[in-house]
């Protein structure tokens, strides 16, 4: 008896962090989800370190205001990709779009 208390509450716990371990991946910070890209396309597009830095900025900004309400999407992604376009050399912007459209 004592055992399959034991496997319960073990169970429980699983589930409870599993449970709050996506909560809190569904929530990340825009910052967080800026460097993540950043290194994703740093890698594709051979980024120097201005053009991430630049990037990462652009992406915060990008972030932040899509995950506002109300926020016109379009508006935002117009916006992006006209800051995008004068960060990246027009190589590494083709590439970009490439890359986008997979």
């Amino acid at each position: 008896m004592k055992t399959m208390k034991k496997l319960i509450t073990l169970v429980l716990i699983a589930f409870a962090f599993i449970f709050s371990v996506q909560d809190v991946n569904a929530q990340q910070r825009p910052e967080e989800v800026a460097k993540l890209k950043v290194a994703e396309l740093s890698q594709t597009l051979d980024l120097t370190g201005d053009q991430q830095r630049s990037l990462w900025r652009v992406m915060v900004k990008k972030e932040s205001a899509l995950a506002k309400e109300g926020a016109s999407t379009k508006e935002i992604e117009a916006t992006f990709d006209k800051e995008i376009k004068e960060i990246l050399t027009p190589e590494q912007y083709q590439k970009y779009l490439t890359t986008i459209e997979k």
